[in-house]
């Protein structure tokens, strides 16, 4: 069964992905404006938040399985109307829509991977769930070079990728099918905990997201090919699915915040020479799978930092409110690229994309100089975090499983969730 959930999200995913590259350079075609642009693509992030609230609800109403078809189907039904109705205020409600079913057919996914994972396995369920995700979405990016972004057969791929990912998914009796809602601690919680950790995630999921839905909209802007914008994206993406281990192996050794802080640093003058250098295909490449080598983990790197202050118990709690934290960030970045895009031309996006790990890489450095490190040997285990939905953290070893949690009567501080959520 594990099998052909892996293989369900992969062509999922392998949908999402061809849709958001498809989106910028069809958007950039269109003759939208970049700040425009950027609001379409933070709508897919508002959407994906709703869903995280309403998707237990609809989900038990329902059912898993139900559930998963209903929303796969809706998401196939608003790619293809993206290309029946080419209009900026159209588009930005699609995308909504779109972002509420990726977020509950994920939670699904996500739901029965844990059903179908035992306590000796899950840790490896999660680093493998997150290299696919990763690695489907890095190897979307090349779809691009399948046809011309300009007419249908593109919006048609990914309506035929998503709704293939249903097959492997409802076939058979998947599990993991009990109940599925959050458990979340208060923001100011968080921060009394992991200052660092909450900032990470916010920046993270502001810089990042800021990049991965409007870097095909700069490569357009600055006159890439077709083909190059695909690989540029891809080598993004590709960097962070390689990189990542090596760069959380290294936080495991010494202290986590010097990795952090180095990161920040390398992201900042990836994302700096990026907006500088020639628009040579190959040297944009080089330069972004560095970038996203670097960049990419630094949300795993917040979780992990986050965790080094925690018990097991609350584990869940704190992951999936840095989740929220994430998604807020995710919702402002591509606003404020496009905005940059707007007044400084293509380089204000990557110039952006620096300035906000810059400033991380700062704070992290005052972090530094005001609290200990924890000791090398009592840092839990770094472990690649795929930010999707709050079920992927029940994968997670590091922290108590559901059913002992369930036993427990749940965690008291995860029980109330703060107004400023």
């Amino acid at each position: 069964m594990l099998t052909r959930l892996l293989i369900g999200v992969a062509l999922l995913v392998l949908g999402h992905g061809l849709q958001s590259i498809l989106l910028g350079v069809r958007a950039s075609i269109e003759g939208f404006s970049e700040f425009v642009t950027g609001l379409i693509m933070s709508a897919f992030f508002v959407g994906f938040i709703i869903g995280s609230f309403i998707g237990p609800w609809l989900i038990r109403q329902s059912g898993h399985t139900r559930a998963f078809a209903a929303f796969a189907s809706l998401a196939s039904i608003v790619t293809l109307s993206h290309a029946l109705f080419v209009e900026e205020l159209v588009w930005a409600l699609l995308r909504v829509v779109h972002g509420i079913s990726f977020a509950i057919v994920v939670m699904v996914a996500e739901s029965w991977l844990n059903g179908n994972s035992s306590s000796a396995t899950r840790g490896r369920v999660l680093a493998v769930y997150s290299t696919i995700f990763l690695g489907a979405w890095a190897a979307s990016q090349l779809l691009l070079m399948v046809a011309d972004p300009g007419d249908f057969k593109l919006f048609s791929l990914v309506s035929i990728l998503i709704s293939a990912s249903l097959i492997p998914l409802v076939l058979g009796r998947p599990e993991g099918s009990g109940d599925i809602g959050a458990t979340r601690t208060s923001l100011r919680r968080i921060y009394a905990i992991s200052p660092l950790g909450m900032v990470g995630a916010f920046m993270t999921g502001l810089a990042m997201n800021a990049f991965w839905t409007l870097g095909s909209v700069f490569g357009s802007e600055i006159g890439l090919a077709q083909q190059s914008i695909a690989i540029f994206m891809a080598a993004m993406l590709l960097g962070g699915t390689v990189l990542q281990w090596p760069v959380g192996y290294l936080s495991d050794l010494i202290d986590r915040r010097r990795v952090m802080v180095g990161a920040c640093v390398l992201a900042a003058a990836m994302a700096a020479a990026i907006a500088v250098i020639e628009p040579n295909p190959y040297l944009l490449a080089v330069g972004a799978f560095l970038f996203g080598g670097v960049a990419t983990p630094l949300y795993s790197l917040s979780i992990s930092h986050a965790n080094d202050h925690i018990g097991r118990d609350e584990h869940v709690a704190v992951s999936s409110a840095l989740l929220m934290v994430y998604g807020v960030g995710a919702v402002i970045g591509p606003l404020l690229g496009g905005a940059a895009m707007d007044v400084y031309g293509p380089a204000g996006l990557p110039l952006a994309v620096a300035a906000a790990f810059g400033g991380f890489g700062l704070f992290g450095l005052w972090r530094m100089s005001v609290r200990a490190p924890v000791a090398a040997q009592d840092q839990r285990d770094f472990l690649a975090v795929a930010g999707t939905t709050h079920m992927a953290q029940d994968l997670d070893p590091r922290g108590v499983e559901r059913s002992e949690r369930e036993a427990k009567g749940g965690i008291e501080s995860g029980a109330r969730r703060s107004s400023a959520e």
